[in-house]
């Protein structure tokens, strides 16, 4: 009987989005629900068999089940990331299809990278392996998202024609709404009641992926402008990568400082990251 339930139950979690702790909740909850109108049924006179079957019936299909509840924890994330990997397929073609029709020439590789890019988050969301950790292949893969959709971005300013104006405007829609999943899936969607430090890692997360945003904008602007006006690739190009390389580095020890609780360490490296950052910004609007 116990095997039944314990199948049963791991069927509907695995339905939902949930990270480790949100699963052994949701289990343990589910399970003990189970349990106890299992022994209500017992209690009114039902053979065992007759009161698993009952309670079976009762409970209903699980996988209708775990789609309810994964729209009741997480309401509306499935549809936007359909929205987001649909529009972000259609733009790529349209991109492309722009680029070849009216410039004469298009970015090939850019295009396949787009579209493996915006079908696996439609994989992701359609049909989801409950043996990933699905908040680390979701967020990585929406990051991964916004870099090729910024680049996106900039070949649609390219394009040398009103429709110009149409493509920039979808590919800014399409890159607010892949931020937003971002910060819905690391901060809102996945927090936990048993973790420590809950409110000061939602606050460091919200600081680095703002700032990690930011980075990864400015390196990606000044690798277009780079590729745009040199000739042809040098290997000097790669140090605009260090900024991400320490934005990461500063990232994944905040993190670590502050699992071994260590919070005023981690709020420093916030700090001065984030202070070495506004600094930067001001010199480059002073220089330019």
């Amino acid at each position: 009987m116990n095997q039944v339930f314990h199948r049963f139950v791991e069927g509907i979690v695995r339905e939902t989005d949930s990270n480790q702790e949100e699963r052994e909740d949701l289990y343990e909850e589910l399970l003990s629900h189970l349990e106890c109108s299992f022994k209500d049924y017992q209690k009114q006179g039902y053979s065992n068999e007759e009161a698993m079957r009952t309670v079976m019936t009762n409970f209903g299909d699980e996988r209708k089940i775990g789609q309810q509840l994964q729209q009741a924890m997480y309401p509306y994330r499935r549809e936007m990331m359909l929205g987001l990997s649909v529009a972000s397929l259609l733009y790529a073609y349209g991109v492309y299809l722009s680029q070849l029709l009216i410039m004469g020439d298009a970015h090939i590789l850019w295009l396949v990278v787009a579209v493996l890019s915006s079908t696996a988050l439609l994989l992701l969301t359609v049909r989801p392996v409950s043996s990933l950790n699905r908040r680390l292949w979701m967020n990585s893969l929406l990051l991964i998202h916004i870099l090729i959709f910024f680049y996106g971005l900039l070949l649609a300013t390219d394009v040398y024609h009103p429709v110009s104006i149409g493509l920039t405007i979808i590919a800014s829609l399409i890159l607010l709404l892949a931020i937003v999943l971002v910060y819905r899936t690391t901060i809102y969607d996945f927090s936990s009641n048993r973790q420590r430090s809950a409110k000061d890692a939602k606050r460091l997360h919200f600081i680095n992926i703002t700032t990690g945003i930011f980075v990864v904008f400015v390196i990606l602007f000044f690798l277009w402008a780079f590729l745009f006006f040199s000739a042809e690739m040098s290997p000097a190009v790669f140090i605009i990568f260090i900024p991400l390389v320490i934005w990461i580095v500063s990232y994944a020890s905040q993190m670590h400082l502050l699992s071994r609780q260590k919070k005023k360490w981690a709020y420093s490296i916030a700090i001065i990251q984030t202070a070495i950052i506004i600094c930067l910004i001001g010199l480059w609007l002073l220089g330019v």
